[in-house]
């Protein structure tokens, strides 16, 4: 229960000054209305109990309407006005229907009550404020209420309709009584007058508020936009930086290790060419594999694709024919042991990665350490990451630096969250350790 309370709670409308202000209007009018009511039946009981009803209606020239059909019909009409004074949210056609059964309402009221009050009509007024409406359209129901509410506070419609005011029924009462009733309904009038005034001046203030914030939010925009510009700036700089880099890290993966197999094994075709010719007819058809597939690579990497191998095998298969073909081109002895099962493992960044650093490894042993022999093993560890390690007899380094090819290999590891270890102290060795991420699909 205590839930439900709360949901309609937060379901009412917010409490505003504006709101405020209204239903003080709409209680001031009632009580206005009612002590009017109240003479005018006070006084025509007495007209009728004393027997002076001749008198009065020669005086007025006009017959007065049954006090308790009158107390009825303007209840009515005031309920139907505060039903449509209550209503909000309304637009268009809408919105100038609403307004206009206001105006017939309080019209009807007044001319019930002779045009003895017409205060009502401010909240009329007030009602048309409070609604959203162009300038054109405000400034026309604006005009044309002012016209309705002079017309009414006039003798105008009075005369024409010849109603009896409450000025008649004051003679009743005598100078003494009347004085007071006028004097206080003079006060109701004005009570309501200051309401209106009060409503009016926090419309002002609250469009003024608008505007500012129109005005704050203006120059908010401004700013983002002159920030959006030079992150536009800053971005496109960015982004030309990171496609310089791409295409020199693919130029080198796909250039260089094409390069690197056919100059190894043109080389070893140089030094059988004299001794065994068949052979060097089967090295160069190898080689001519490997320039194919080197073209075929640069061509993907224009197009900002993955290699070749990777688009046509799952990545065991690519892995083993990039072994297969360096081994062939360059006559390098190459063995390969796979600890774990890599298809369906990865994704396609994750794939890229592996292919790249053993062909980047095979490249780095047989164009830099002139390796006869290169180990590859890739494992899962026990704290669910993917080892890869390469390692070749050839030339180590007691103090090895990350060249070109080395350094994007770990720029590609780190952005998976892997890392690369290098040792050049026995042959040279090429740790690549880079996290699981399907758990368990990886054994």
């Amino acid at each position: 229960m205590k839930i439900n309370r709360e949901q309609s709670d937060n379901s009412r409308p917010p409490v505003t000054g504006q709101s405020i202000l209204m239903e003080s209007m709409m209680h001031l009018n009632f009580w206005i209305l009612a002590f009017v009511l109240v003479v005018i039946s006070r006084a025509t009981a007495g007209i009728v109990h004393e027997r002076s009803a001749l008198s009065f209606l020669t005086q007025t020239e006009s017959i007065p309407l049954l006090p308790l059909n009158t107390i009825i019909a303007v209840a009515a009409l005031y309920l139907c006005l505060i039903i449509l004074l209550s209503l909000s949210g309304e637009k268009g056609i809408n919105l100038v229907l609403k307004l206009c059964l206001e105006t017939v309402s309080v019209i009807w009221i007044s001319e019930l009550i002779g045009f003895s009050y017409t205060g009502m009509f401010l909240m009329v007024f007030a009602d048309l404020m409070r609604n959203p409406l162009s300038r054109r359209d405000r400034t026309i129901a604006i005009v044309a209420m002012g016209i309705f509410y002079l017309v009414l506070d006039s003798s105008v419609l009075n005369f024409w309709l010849r109603r009896i005011s409450i000025d008649d029924y004051l003679i009743y009462y005598g100078n003494e009584y009347a004085g007071l009733i006028k004097g206080a309904l003079n006060i109701g009038s004005l009570l309501n007058t200051f309401l209106f005034m009060l409503f009016m001046i926090y419309q002002v203030r609250k469009h003024m508020n608008e505007n500012e914030r129109i005005m704050m939010l203006n120059e908010s925009l401004k700013e983002a936009n002159i920030k959006l510009e030079e992150y536009s700036k800053t971005s496109a700089l960015m982004a030309q930086t990171k496609e310089r880099n791409r295409l020199a890290r693919e130029i080198h993966d796909t250039i260089g290790h094409s390069l690197t197999g056919i100059v190894t094994g043109l080389d070893a075709c140089l030094m059988m060419f004299d001794k065994d010719r068949d052979l060097v007819k089967t090295q160069l058809g190898a080689i001519a594999e490997v320039a194919r597939s080197g073209m075929t690579d640069v061509r993907q990497s224009v197009k900002a694709l993955r290699p070749d191998a990777l688009e046509k095998l799952p990545l065991d298969e690519a892995i083993e024919k990039l072994i297969d073909e360096m081994g062939r081109s360059t006559g390098v002895n190459i063995n390969y042991h796979c600890l774990c099962k890599l298809s369906d493992s990865f994704d396609e960044n994750e794939e890229e990665t592996i292919y790249r650093t053993i062909q980047e490894s095979i490249t780095n042993s047989i164009s830099h350490g002139n390796a006869s022999n290169i180990n590859i093993e890739i494992k899962r560890s026990e704290d669910n990451m993917l080892t890869i390690v390469v390692k070749d007899n050839g030339r180590g380094s007691s103090n090895p630096e990350k060249g070109f090819g080395l350094t994007h290999m770990e720029e590609r590891l780190n952005m998976l969250g892997g890392s690369l270890y290098i040792d050049g102290s026995d042959g040279f060795t090429v740790r690549a350790r880079m996290p699981i991420r399907w758990g368990s699909s990886l054994k």
